[in-house]
């Protein structure tokens, strides 16, 4: 018994204890830390002002203005590589910037990017703006943009703002610029309209809706302003109210001559007439 008790009282020895000196200067040292990073935080929101500052969906989001100007508080430099351009099947683009940003002897490399998806592009009024529509070079520039405020904001750890540590520093949410991409409301007549249109693909294509998809896509496709034909839509229910209108008139032509065909007991034809607007068959 006496030997089993030392044996635990030599591995309880090993065990350091908790608080000894070492884990209470760790401890005070992160405090210093969490209290200069604040400093530094407050510090750099005093640079900006209201005009620095936008409301993206109810977030605060750092205009390119407020990050030269905390830049320049801090002394950060930085250099960006020459940007990539992806481009997608639909027309759709993006544009990528890589940045390397320093502050005394630290250094970081950072990402930027922008696409044409982005609503603040294809959104306008609620309605979808098509790729060949978006001014690529509004699109690079915001790529850039991205690319400076994500490495000035990530190298001072003052990502993930909130409406309350920019209150601190004197900037009032009311003050800043809102921007809101939510569509309008689609009217009733709109809505009914939208209702036929599929009512009478679905008709069409003998209540096969994989088919009446395909209907819908040749009815919605156009050529953009590159000359290049963009994609039409395969739900139904991502038609915007302005696209409605073309497309039941397309439709409703279709649906008429389909319904001719039927009482002469004609197949379907393949290819449209002159002046007609043609479906797959």
């Amino acid at each position: 018994m006496v030997s089993e008790d030392r044996s635990l009282i030599a591995i309880h020895d090993d065990v350091p204890p908790l608080a000894d000196d070492h884990l209470v200067a760790l401890a005070e040292a992160a405090e210093r830390r969490v209290e200069a990073i604040n400093r530094i935080k407050q510090a750099a929101l005093k640079a900006t002002n209201a005009h620095d500052w936008v409301d993206q969906q109810g977030r605060p989001y750092l205009q390119v203005s407020g990050a030269e100007k905390i830049a320049r508080l801090f002394g950060i430099s930085w250099r960006i590589d020459e940007p990539i351009l992806e481009r997608e099947e639909d027309g759709h683009f993006a544009f990528t910037y890589k940045g390397y940003f320093r502050m005394g002897v630290v250094e970081i490399e950072v990402i930027g990017s922008r696409s044409s998806r982005d609503p603040f592009f294809s959104k306008a009024r609620g309605e979808d703006i098509p790729p060949s529509a978006i001014d690529r070079q509004n699109v690079k520039k915001a790529a850039l943009t991205n690319c400076i405020g994500n490495g000035i904001t990530r190298l001072l750890g003052i990502r993930n703002l909130t409406w309350d540590d920019l209150a601190e520093a004197g900037i009032k949410r009311e003050n800043v610029a809102s921007i809101e991409y939510r569509g309008q409301e689609m009217s009733e007549e709109a809505k009914a309209r939208r209702d036929e249109i599929w009512s009478m693909l679905l008709e069409m294509s003998g209540g096969d809706e994989a088919r009446a998809r395909d209907y819908l896509e040749k009815a919605t496709e156009f050529t953009g302003r590159d000359g290049r034909i963009v994609k039409g839509k395969r739900d139904i229910a991502k038609l915007s109210e302005k696209a409605i209108g073309p497309t039941y008139g397309k439709v409703k032509q279709a649906y008429e001559r389909w319904q001719r065909q039927q009482r002469r007991g004609e197949e379907p034809q393949d290819e449209p007439a002159p002046g007609q607007v043609g479906l797959p068959a």
